[in-house]
């Protein structure tokens, strides 16, 4: 089906730039086909994976030589795992039981991973077989495991999603991201927005599409222009900063030593609102000990932007699963073990965590605030507050991602000095949408009355129990809405390092009075584009 010129293709904007360039459809992968009996003979399989190797061995042999140099060795040693003697014939003997060449090679590969299973020394070499196993039973099945895509000229992404793996894969050449699936708290527009690509989610119009064809990526208009140009794109409200600082403080999230450094020397964020710690640990297959742990906060500690440092202990589980806490699989993670609730089994961990991070407050002298995800009652609260007080002398929080604490804020007085709101998980908790589902994108944009109306509530909670409120969820780099959730009595947002100046710019141009205008514009408002055009109607006029 053709697009006719000038169609506008609705969606949810990420980002504030826009970008025109040449469709490129990215297919979704097929997922690998069961291991079934074959009704094909021995011979016929068994020469049928022979060129599957072949063809992943040369594979191979490619990425050595785009990649070079030492990487280029690595190659060398994924090759001679997959053509190894003894595993062939394992899928030999398993051909000979009547299994097809893809159910026989993953089979023989995954008796090799038992035998190697549970010796550190080979614990890489088995996700290497893993791997190689994955790449040739695809090749049997006919399907494409990587995403091949171009390396020059200016080209606009369309998919139905798309995961970590797949947009650190992105290159040069990729200038703009529509996706048919995903929302606003989606892995593709937390990432596209860090990388300052221009995106469009929740597009499901865009299926029309075809390789070939020029749009234009619009966020700002939340829309996709076929056949536009850049002097259709929404213009973003430019603010200019009148006032020497913000109407509230503008910190940074960080979750590495990295983003550590970059918020420093880029940003004039004032301190982190969000150390994601539990970005330490996604691939550590043992607990780090406690020395090990002071020396990573003590240098990110140091490194960080002058202020308060907020650090969020541990928040494993639903789509952050961390090896060594050994977490058994659940049907619904979202509401499943995750956050805070960890400490039922791993308290020590969370003590530990706790310990070395006032060893390294003191170390560096730094102020560090700690908080704890993943609170539902005020009875977590406490017991979070009084461990943590008994370990450190930092100011002590939690943060507000369910509704039922976002219900009782004004009961926390006395039992915490902060609240953090994480707008990302409490959209998905409030209106029922798993953020990981990419059909309910809609559901979690930021500008739902919903939401608004209930960020509302919870400063007024914060104010009548004398406790600060932060909002440190992807909403808060929208620099319209960081006006909004001033309005609403927030004080204070935290937001991804590409964002920190455009948010600052933002609150530096009105005054405390002009915000609280515009939220209360924005609160009459009963549906999502109703607030969102409030917002920026009220802004233009500014």
């Amino acid at each position: 089906m053709s697009v006719a010129q000038g169609t506008v293709l609705s969606g949810l904007g990420v980002g504030l730039n826009s970008a025109v360039g040449e469709v490129h459809i990215v297919k979704p992968q097929a997922p690998l086909p069961e291991w079934t009996k074959s009704s094909k003979s021995v011979d016929e399989e068994r020469s049928a994976l022979k060129v599957a190797i072949a063809n992943v061995s040369e594979n191979l042999d490619a990425l050595g030589v785009r990649a070079g140099g030492t990487s280029a060795e690595i190659f060398e040693a994924l090759k001679f795992l997959l053509e190894d003697e003894e595993l062939f014939e394992v899928a030999e003997g398993n051909l000979d039981d009547g299994w097809t060449a893809g159910a026989a090679y993953g089979m023989a590969v995954n008796t090799f991973a038992e035998i190697l299973g549970g010796d550190p020394d080979f614990d890489e070499r088995v996700k290497d077989l893993q791997d190689l196993s994955r790449r040739v039973q695809a090749d049997l099945a006919g399907i494409e495991m990587a995403l091949t895509l171009p390396e020059i000229g200016r080209y606009v992404l369309v998919g139905d999603d798309f995961s970590p793996a797949d947009t650190a894969q992105f290159t040069k050449a990729v200038v703009g991201v529509i996706t048919l699936k995903g929302g606003p708290t989606s892995h593709t527009a937390i990432i596209c927005r860090s990388r300052s690509i221009p995106a469009v989610v929740s597009c499901g119009a865009a299926a029309d599409l075809e390789n070939g064809d020029t749009v234009l990526v619009d966020p700002v208009g939340d829309r996709v222009v076929f056949g536009g140009d850049e002097t259709l794109a929404t213009k973003a409200i430019e603010f200019v900063a009148l006032n020497a600082e913000p109407v509230i403080p503008v910190r940074a999230n960080i979750g590495t030593l990295a983003d550590a450094e970059g918020a420093t020397a880029e940003t004039k964020a004032e301190g982190v609102g969000l150390f994601r710690t539990e970005l330490l640990y996604l691939s550590a297959n043992t607990a780090p000990s406690i020395d090990d742990q002071v020396a990573s906060y003590s240098a990110i500690l140091a490194a960080a932007p002058a202020g308060p440092i907020v650090v969020r202990t541990i928040d494993a589980g639903s789509d952050k699963p961390v090896p060594f806490l050994n977490m058994p699989h659940e049907e619904n993670p979202s509401l499943g073990v995750r956050g805070y609730r960890l400490i039922q089994d791993h308290r020590e961990f969370i003590e530990d965590q706790l310990k070395s991070l006032e060893l390294a407050r003191v170390a560096t002298g730094r102020e560090v605030w700690v908080m704890a995800p993943m609170i539902a009652t005020v009875g977590e609260a406490k017991a979070f507050a009084d461990l943590a007080r008994s370990i450190g002398g930092y100011k002590v929080g939690v943060m507000v991602e369910t509704p039922s604490i976002a219900a009782m804020i004004e009961q926390l007085e006395g039992v915490v000095d902060f609240v953090s709101v994480g707008t990302n998980d409490l959209s998905q908790y409030l209106f029922a949408a798993d953020r990981m589902n990419p059909s309910l994108g809609a559901l979690l944009n930021h500008w739902q009355p919903g939401l608004i109306r209930t960020l509302a509530r919870i400063a007024d909670g914060g104010k009548k129990a004398g406790i600060s409120v932060g909002v440190c969820g992807e909403s808060a780099s929208d620099p319209a809405f960081a006006v909004v959730l001033a309005g609403l009595g927030i004080t204070s947002v935290s937001v991804s390092k590409s964002q920190v100046t455009v948010v600052r710019n933002a609150l530096s141009s009105l005054d405390l009075g002009a915000c609280k205008e515009i939220a209360n514009k924005v609160l009459a408002a009963t549906s999502p584009e109703a607030a969102k055009a409030a917002a920026l109607d009220a802004l233009s006029q500014l």
